[in-house]
């Protein structure tokens, strides 16, 4: 808070003074500061004596920047900085205690929030509710069925994923308007996962040269559907144990740009798998798209015209459905209602004109009814087949499941935390396992759905999940004449959305090196396959991210003109030298990789300013941690510095590194705490003075210390 001097006269001095507050037989009476920010700064009895002042106070109190600060009590204060501490407070064996009543209940409801959000429900949320879950069961029906198929599982298996896992999700997640099961691209990447993993015993076709190059999904589907289901398992357990673990932040290092990159790339893949749904003939899946493209190119000619064309209009449909439903509110039901009504319009088109058998168009054919088997006999030694590939799964579910959840929280005004939603998701996975379900995520287009048809709680998942029970049970038979081209027109036009290639045009114009981490990605996926994909994007942006912080930015520090402030000279280009001082920050924590560069930036600073430097002062604000290795090499860049008469400053050094120069006696070494100071005017002001008491010839041992703004020089 900057101040200001007011001359303050009792009303019997100013009599004695003359009308310009001056009296040649008084002497002037002592300023008094007062700060701006007090509430109460009349003059009641006191008076202006001189004008000028006067008006510096008028000035000052109308500059904005100098207004009085809203602040807290100190005891209000103290308990607002004591709640947030608990935020980043890392965990420490004390903490552990047995909970109070209050702190059980609130974890049980953390752990299971349906305990949270039946008390508050109303008859009204309750109708909105319902609703929105059948509408989300009329969309899930279908786009289950297709992602099963990208996945390389029976269509039926869609329709399991979809059941107790939105039960799950019901009474565990944190989300209310998160509608969960199958999507697109946890379901490429489950294929992608799995394919070929299967050995010879269980799939002999595949590898006798007798399967005629179909995949592994379609030769042993039995083999390959365990196989899946144990995916699903091994990511529910892995999940549930880094959401007790809080080992969340490990998503932190796939960024924005690797994500957008990759999803871009999955669409294109996700799509060019449904070209035999679309176009009617057979192609072999593969996740890499030159073997995709030449597989299409050299069997183009097997096209079934028929089911092209009713395929391609069906897209152009659904796409239009969703434009209009965008941009005419009373015509928003086509959204969620688009896929069921495609299906009813192609299923009555196939059964009427008998396309299945005059045109040769495939259909779903029949559907086993009834509640999903039980899947609990799991071969636990074939885990070591599928962690590898799993983990990608593991990672890019939850990413895709807490980005919507937290965008929909937003909207609505609550909190979504994200280990609750790993637990939940796990949970969901793990259950769901056990009734053949593969793994699952949170979807975009059906939470969407959901948030926009008006659902308040997780009991619409509920309803959904209920409804899937009930579709199998009693409504399987209506599949039999739904056409394929259908079920790969609602996937087709699901994906569109996800090539994000206005992203890149933005990366572009913000940050070329993040553009080129998008184009890796979407490359990297397309030509090296899903998994290795996004592996080597990631594996690049770490390692941009590390040369980074072994590089950090340097700002050299100068002196804001007229001024008693500090800055960057790129942020103040109307600055002063401080002649002899070399004022440097470095924008990065110090460690052991960094500080070779970091001590030779200094050398090269030091021969530019030709032999002129006395003090180097390190400005730390942004160093907030520091290990040995870096502490060692201040300590020599000292012992170096000191045979050369250069002394070496700190200036705002914050707590964790100076408990870490305090436990390896760096102040000791350097000449005291004298030399780090809050300020980096405070630090400039110390080289000042000692280089003043330099200059003085004298046998008395000077002791620099700052106190009050004064030197004090003792005798030894």
């Amino acid at each position: 808070m900057q101040h200001f001097a007011e001359v303050q006269l009792t009303n019997t001095e100013q009599k004695k003074c003359g009308p310009d507050g001056k009296d040649g037989k008084s002497r002037r009476k002592r300023s008094t500061i007062t700060s701006v920010g007090d509430e109460d700064i009349s003059l009641r009895d006191s008076v202006i004596s001189m004008d000028k002042t006067a008006e510096i106070g008028r000035q000052r109190l109308s500059d904005p920047e100098d207004s009085p600060v809203p602040t807290l009590n100190n005891n209000d204060s103290k308990a607002m900085v004591e709640r947030m501490s608990q935020v980043y407070k890392p965990f420490e064996i004390e903490d552990i205690h047995f909970p109070s009543h209050q702190e059980a209940w609130d974890f049980t409801k953390g752990v299971a929030p349906i305990l949270s959000w039946i008390p508050e429900t109303t008859w009204s949320s309750f109708k909105a509710d319902i609703v929105a879950g059948l509408t989300v069961l009329v969309m899930v029906v279908p786009q289950s069925m297709s992602y099963a198929d990208i996945a390389g599982m029976p269509y039926v298996y869609g329709l399991y994923a979809t059941i107790l896992p939105s039960i799950i999700y019901a009474f565990t997640g944190s989300s209310r308007q998160l509608a969960v099961g199958p999507t697109a691209l946890v379901s490429i990447l489950t294929s992608a996962a799995l394919e070929g993993q299967l050995t010879e015993e269980e799939c002999p076709a595949y590898y006798d040269g007798t399967g005629g190059g179909s995949n592994q999904s379609e030769l042993c589907p039995e083999a390959y559907a365990r196989l899946a289901i144990l995916t699903a398992f091994l990511v529910g357990i892995v999940q549930v144990g880094a959401s007790m673990a809080q080992l969340g932040f490990i998503v932190s290092f796939l960024g924005h740009p690797v994500i957008s990159g990759f999803t871009s790339a999955a669409a294109f893949l996700i799509g060019l798998t449904q070209v035999k749904n679309v176009f009617g003939f057979k192609i072999s899946k593969s996740q890499y798209i030159y073997v995709t493209l030449a597989d299409v190119i050299s069997n183009i000619h097997k096209t079934n015209y028929v089911t092209a064309v009713l395929g391609i209009s069906f897209v152009c449909i659904l796409i239009a459905f969703k434009k209009i439903a965008r941009a005419y509110k009373k015509f928003a039901f086509l959204r969620p209602l688009g896929p069921l009504i495609i299906c009813v319009l192609a299923s009555a088109l196939v059964y009427t004109a008998q396309l299945d058998s005059t045109r040769d168009v495939e259909v779903v054919g029949d559907v086993p009814g009834g509640l999903p088997p039980v899947s609990t006999d799991y071969t636990l030694s074939d885990i070591s087949r599928i962690i590898g590939p799993s983990i990608t799964i593991i990672i890019i579910s939850y990413m895709e499941s807490v980005a919507i959840s937290k965008s929909l929280a937003a909207q609505h005004g609550y909190e979504v935390f994200a280990g609750q939603e790993m637990f939940a998701l796990g949970i969901a996975n793990l259950f769901g396992s056990m009734l053949s379900s593969f793994p699952i995520t949170g979807s975009f287009s059906r939470s969407a759905v959901n948030n926009a048809v008006g659902a308040t709680t997780q009991l619409a998942g509920l309803v959904t999940g209920i409804g899937v029970v009930i579709t199998l049970a009693f409504l399987t038979p209506i599949f039999a004449y739904l056409p394929k081209f259908a079920l790969g027109a609602i996937v087709v036009s699901s994906v569109v959305n996800l090539v994000a290639y206005d992203d890149a045009i933005h990366l572009w114009k913000v940050k070329k090196s993040d553009c080129a981490l998008w184009f890796i990605a979407f490359f990297g996926t397309l030509f090296l396959g899903i998994l290795w994909g996004i592996v080597t994007a990631a594996i690049i942006s770490l390692v941009i991210v590390i040369y980074e912080s072994v590089r950090p930015q340097v700002s050299l520090i100068w002196k804001v003109k007229g001024t008693n402030y500090y800055r960057s000279v790129k942020q103040s280009p109307n600055g002063e030298w401080v002649q002899g001082v070399l004022i440097v920050r470095f924008g990065a924590s110090m460690y052991f990789a960094n500080m070779s560069y970091i001590r030779d930036t200094i050398h090269g600073l030091m021969i530019e300013a030709q032999k002129d430097i006395q003090y180097v002062i390190l400005e730390m604000s942004p160093v907030i941690s520091i290990d040995t290795s870096a502490v060692h090499i201040l300590e020599d860049t000292h012992k170096e510095f000191k045979k050369r008469k250069i002394q070496l400053c700190f200036a705002n050094t914050g707590n964790r590194v100076e408990k870490v120069f305090d436990r390896a006696g760096f102040y000791t070494h350097i000449g005291g705490k004298e030399w780090f100071h809050s300020s980096t005017s405070s630090a400039v002001r110390q080289c000042l003075k000692h280089r003043e008491l330099q200059k003085k010839d004298s046998p008395v041992k000077i002791i620099v210390k700052e106190w009050k703004g004064e030197i004090k020089a003792a005798d030894p």
